[in-house]
């Protein structure tokens, strides 16, 4: 099963844009304000919104999300974006966060399944869809740690998977960061 990843952004100055993050896991960690504390940057008001996030990313769940499951996917996100946070600064990442991802993924996700059979697959739960997430970090953050990046520009600190052939992904985006890059060096070469 391919998922596709990335999430549109929306700033305060309206200039909405896609940022692909690379990695389901770091998509669910831009449910939240990354561990910044800031409020306003929230979409897991409740138990329909995770719903929603997980329909875009997996087909509507078998069941409705509960109370319980938004607690737990935002624990989940949590340890994501603390872990995240330490490994694009080279760190190691903190034991509770990874006993946090390790316990998700110890439960049962959605399985692989090979199209072409007669049998309808059946639609997974939230639990399997979050353990889903929580493979998809381990793989993130144990096979890929050094391609765990922040943006390279000074007023972003987007983090990303840089998943490129030759792993030199520098921006959050070039349509954004990386064009304003461009443009300044642009600049200051002919002025």
């Amino acid at each position: 099963m391919e998922i596709k990843t990335g999430l549109w952004m929306d700033p305060p100055d309206g200039r909405r844009w896609f940022f692909d993050s690379g990695a389901l896991s770091l998509d669910l960690g831009y449910t939240g304000d990354y561990g910044y504390g800031v409020a306003a940057w929230e979409s897991l008001h409740g138990p329909a919104d995770l719903d929603s996030w997980l329909a875009d990313r997996f087909g509507p769940p078998a069941r409705p999300c509960g109370e319980t499951d938004l607690a737990g996917a935002r624990r989940l996100r949590a340890a994501i974006t603390a872990t995240a946070r330490r490994v694009s600064t080279g760190e190691p990442p903190a034991a509770t966060d990874v006993d946090v991802i390790n316990d998700w993924a110890a439960r049962p996700a959605i399985p692989p399944r090979l199209p072409g059979g007669t049998g309808k697959p059946v639609a997974p739960g939230p639990a399997e869809m979050l353990a889903t997430v929580a493979h998809d970090a381990i793989r993130t953050f144990g096979s890929m740690p050094d391609r765990v990046r922040e943006c390279a520009a000074d007023d972003c600190r987007l983090i990303f998977l840089d998943t490129s052939r030759p792993g030199s992904r520098r921006w959050c985006s070039m349509r954004r960061c990386g064009g304003r890059a461009k443009a300044k060096t642009h600049y200051h070469r002919n002025h």
